[in-house]
């Protein structure tokens, strides 16, 4: 099932590659399960009910979880390239331009001011962007984040503070 059996039994946290793998899997079986309907249709000597066993919503259910697998392999891909050093934590989306001017649909995000757009969603997931500022509340608790994140919060770190991070 898993090519790192440890990994998958540990419960550790799935990799976008396996994720990967299981969607490749889901769409060859969606494709034998098509293969199989053709056959069986194909069997005059079968009854109607067994030639017609197969219905073609199931490659299309296989199909669309396999869809389905790939774009959680993508976001956990993406998510995971935005928690690199030096990114922006903020778990909220904007704008990088205009800050929180973003709208999304059907999984895509674009800035309603500037119009640039994005092929996900933007809206939800780390933001990625390079670290600008580092922001600390009044409790002391702190946060690295990126110019329009630093920009947006500004005005609501009530007691807080938002230093820039010099540049190396």
């Amino acid at each position: 099932m898993f090519r790192d059996t440890e990994c998958a039994a540990s419960g550790a946290e799935p990799t976008p590659a396996e994720l990967r793998d299981l969607q490749a899997r889901a769409d060859a079986l969606a494709r034998d399960v098509i293969a199989m309907r053709e056959r069986l249709s194909r069997q005059p000597g079968l009854p109607r009910g067994v030639r017609g066993a197969l219905p073609g919503a199931v490659d299309d259910a296989l199909a669309q979880a396999a869809q389905r697998i790939g774009g959680a392999a993508e976001k956990l891909a993406r998510v995971r390239a935005a928690q690199g050093p030096g990114s922006c934590s903020a778990w909220w989306g904007l704008c990088p331009r205009c800050g929180p001017t973003l709208r999304t649909e059907d999984g895509r995000s674009w800035c309603t001011e500037c119009g640039t757009g994005w092929g996900y969603d933007r809206s939800q997931g780390p933001c990625g962007e390079p670290a600008t500022y580092l922001a600390m509340d009044a409790q002391g608790g702190t946060v690295v984040v990126c110019a329009a994140h630093g920009r947006h919060m500004q005005e609501r770190l009530d007691g807080g503070l938002l230093l820039a991070i010099p540049l190396p």
